[in-house]
């Protein structure tokens, strides 16, 4: 596996955990956390934010420490 897909996975793993935290907090009014962690629901957004994350974030930010190392 070359340095860009390791970087995209590593950055789209960290992205989507955060992303997965923050939102699971915002939901506590609603629902106990109990009752989030087991639904197949909080599953699937927390795939779906790692997924995000891998393609479109790492993505980016790939291109942009590329382009800075260029730069330098």
């Amino acid at each position: 596996m070359n340095s860009r897909w390791k970087y995209q996975i590593k950055t789209g793993i960290i992205w989507g955990s955060v992303m997965c935290v923050i939102m699971t907090l915002f939901d506590l009014r609603e629902n106990s956390f109990y009752d989030q962690i087991s639904s197949y629901i909080y599953y699937l957004r927390y795939l779906g934010y790692i997924l995000i994350g891998t393609f479109f974030i790492g993505y980016f930010s790939w291109k942009e420490k590329v382009k800075l190392q260029k730069k330098e």
